[in-house]
């Protein structure tokens, strides 16, 4: 009876063993579907999102909106590490679009971040998730678009270096 008991707890410890190496397979399949899923290029959507003339600047540097809603805490902790940046970090102009003023007052009196309150606007660049992060051309061409997950994911977006203390690339 000992012997059959003994083989069981094999048995079962080198089931458990297969079964952390699948689990282990399925993750690694998962985070290269997720590395594809971010490597693909944004879908071109039609003409009137696509351009938007308010977006165009007229010093040759594109125009980064952070577009988030008064409902989401995580748009609130973005917008302000966004109005938290050093003037000038960025190699754009900063615009923070929401339908409320809500939205705006997270950005503070910051003099670098443009509040625009614009809930006809917001609807017109429809971004399907908060935040999100839309890159526009100096003529309000839109670029790309990206759901913002985390502040080091902003940062990396708006292609500001992280300090070399950082793990987070």
């Amino acid at each position: 009876m000992q012997n059959v008991i003994n083989s069981l707890a094999v048995f079962g410890f080198l089931g458990m063993v297969i079964a952390l190496f699948a689990i282990s397979a399925l993750l690694r399949i998962v985070r290269e579907l997720q590395q594809a899923v971010l490597a693909v290029p944004a879908a071109p959507g039609p003409d009137t999102v696509r351009r938007v003339t308010r977006f165009a600047s007229a010093d040759g540097r594109p125009t980064f909106v952070l577009v988030v809603s008064e409902q989401c805490p995580s748009c609130r902790a973005r917008a302000v590490h966004l109005a938290g940046m050093p003037p000038g970090r960025v190699k754009g102009r900063l615009v923070l679009l929401s339908a409320g003023e809500a939205g705006a007052a997270w950005a503070g009196p910051a003099p670098h971040v443009e509040a625009v309150v614009d809930a006809e606007l917001l609807g017109s660049v429809a971004v399907g998730a908060t935040p999100s992060l839309v890159k526009y051309a100096p003529d309000g061409t839109e670029e790309w678009r990206r759901a913002v997950g985390s502040d080091p994911d902003l940062d990396r977006l708006l292609g500001v270096d992280l300090p070399e203390s950082s793990n987070v690339r």
